[in-house]
């Protein structure tokens, strides 16, 4: 009879102990998962978002002379800080730009570059607060000193230049 207990408890921790080893192989899987579920999900958003950063220099280049369009936006995605960054460079082929948002997600981060309207882009005055001045040729805008707004101001083409000047104000011009 003691050998049956004896046999009995055995056999008890040896399914106690599979039952543990499949429920934390489980919980891993899951983990893993939702892990991957929550990059794409973030992924898909920062993506999605900037576009519109991205759109709003060329809907201006496109508008002609004079024309300015205003994209509003939320200071921080999913509660963190992202930045923006504008950038031109010029060589044989011609003047290529670009858009590129930058944010640190739950597990990465996450950098999208937008090519976008071959333009001058420059600050506009009194939004310094916002746009840090091009040392090495690109515009960084930082959403949380701003108010809410950027605006595009397609001010023409200057003397015999072949691409117009973009200027961007972090508020109304």
């Amino acid at each position: 009879m003691d050998k049956r207990k004896g046999q009995v408890a055995v056999e008890f921790l040896m399914y106690a102990g599979l039952f543990m080893i499949i429920a934390i192989a489980a919980y891993v899987l899951i983990s893993f998962t939702e892990r991957g579920e929550v990059s794409l999900r973030e992924s898909q958003l920062i993506s999605a978002f900037g576009y519109k950063f991205a759109t709003a220099p060329t809907i201006c280049f496109k508008g002609g002379e004079g024309f300015s369009y205003d994209i509003g936006f939320a200071k921080e995605i999913d509660g963190r800080p992202y930045n923006v960054t504008y950038l031109c460079v010029e060589d044989s082929e011609g003047r290529r730009c670009q858009s590129q948002i930058a944010w640190e997600g739950s597990y990465q981060e996450f950098v999208y570059p937008y090519v976008i309207a071959p333009a001058h882009y420059t600050i506009g005055s009194g939004s310094y607060g916002c746009l840090t001045p091009p040392a090495s040729g690109a515009i960084l805008f930082d959403p949380e000193q701003s108010n809410g707004h950027l605006i595009f101001k397609n001010i023409g083409i200057q003397g015999t230049d072949e691409y117009p000047t973009i200027e961007i104000y972090c508020g109304v011009p």
